[in-house]
């Protein structure tokens, strides 16, 4: 009897030490798996992130992904204003306007824009519409293309936008191109009168001599600057807007180099010219659609005009 009471005991004593060794027996807990943030998440598959130029006026300049998009998607009516005697090389869809269909000659001066009445049959025959979004490309660094961009604003189209690039981005992306233009039905198009505040004329460049606020801006090459320019005006060529591919600056790399010369957006008016006024469009392409100014106005006569009329030229 005193033999099994002393068995239960020590029993007893067993279980009770076993309890507490496993009370305090430490447990290894999993690590916590640690969501990522949303700056941490890798971005998804086939998402094409948009680089942030810094732009005041980003839509007005596509990539060429983004204007394969708009092909793709029936969005566009694509422009080729190109030499009109290079072969091939035509972006799918694209429509053929030539350089010259866009011009005329005003008081002998050869290279001005064209009358309204002209720029409508010429845009009709191409198939646009007043309503159309319009993406224009050429072959130099946007320098044509900006040419027709101007002549359509100064008409009244609401959406006209520039191939950051031109033909060699769209190749780059190596997206394939056609041996001729598309064919297109004619459409009618209306022209609105011509917008005066986008252009200036040699009364205006004449007040420039004794008007701080006024500045005409050469966009020529160095050699034409220093052959002969007009009194007061200020030198940046049309090329340094560009990046060597061809692609225009970001807005903050354009702004230090404009404002560096005095181009700001605080001017009464600022006047690119060139020779015949084509390199200033592309210049003021940047002033105003990526630099958001809203004083730029194009000397549509340009040196060819200026260089005849008995003004002053320094040199």
């Amino acid at each position: 009897m005193l033999k099994s009471k002393n068995l239960f005991v020590l029993l007893l004593v067993l279980a009770l030490i076993f309890s507490v060794v496993g009370c305090t027996t430490t447990v290894k807990e999993e690590p916590a798996v640690k969501e990522k943030s949303e700056q941490e998440k890798e971005p998804e598959q086939g998402q094409e992130a948009k680089n942030d130029m810094g732009y005041a006026k980003p839509q007005s300049l596509v990539s060429a992904n983004e204007l394969k998009d708009m092909i793709d998607k029936g969005e566009v009516k694509v422009v080729d204003f190109r030499d009109a005697k290079l072969p091939g090389g035509y972006i799918p869809s694209s429509v053929k306007i030539a350089r010259g269909d866009i011009a005329a000659t005003v008081n002998g001066v050869k290279g001005m824009i064209a009358p309204k009445e002209q720029i409508e049959k010429v845009l009709g025959a191409a198939g646009i519409t007043n309503e159309d979004t319009v993406v224009i490309y050429d072959a130099d660094n946007e320098l044509w293309a900006a040419r027709l961009w101007w002549v359509m604003k100064v008409y009244g189209h609401d959406d006209v936008r520039l191939l950051n690039g031109g033909l060699k981005a769209w190749e780059a992306a190596g997206f394939e191109t056609e041996k001729s233009p598309a064919d297109v039905e004619a459409a009618t198009y209306t022209a609105k009168e011509a917008n005066k505040s986008l252009i200036a004329d040699l009364d205006m460049v004449k007040a420039s001599y004794d008007n701080d606020k006024l500045i005409v801006l050469d966009t020529r090459s160095e050699k034409e600057w220093n052959d002969g320019h007009i009194p007061r005006a200020v030198w940046i060529e049309w090329t340094k807007a560009l990046n060597e591919d061809g692609t225009y600056k970001s807005a903050d790399e354009l702004k230090k180099i404009y404002e560096a010369a005095g181009i700001t957006a605080d001017k009464e008016a600022i006047i690119p010219h060139c020779k015949s006024a084509v390199r200033a469009a592309h210049t003021m392409f940047a002033l105003t659609e990526l630099l958001g100014y809203e004083n730029v106005k194009n000397y549509d006569g340009s040196w060819l005009e200026y260089s005849k009329s008995g003004e002053k030229i320094e040199k």
